[in-house]
């Protein structure tokens, strides 16, 4: 928490009426707590997989691209400073 935030009567009475709504819409969608920590879980299993699989592949292709355009311009970049002096 940053230093100018502080738990106040309000902040709690919003959590508590967001926890209502959120809980409400939950049960009128069929779904239960563990359902929705299930997905998350889920995607960020299918994300870490990806990641791990293809995505490691397309991410060394890409900086072929980009790591020495990268390079290139800040050398370009560096020419164009005038001296100190």
């Amino acid at each position: 928490m940053s230093a100018g935030s502080k738990v106040d009567v309000g902040l709690i009475v919003k959590l508590a009426v967001w926890s209502l709504i959120v809980g409400a819409i939950l049960y009128w969608l069929d779904l239960s707590p563990g359902d929705v920590y299930s997905w998350v879980g889920d995607k960020l299993n299918g994300l870490w997989q990806w990641t791990v699989g293809n995505g490691l592949n397309y991410m060394l292709l890409g900086a072929t691209i980009v790591v020495p355009v990268y390079i290139l311009l800040r050398l370009k970049a560096g020419l164009k400073r005038p001296p100190k002096s």
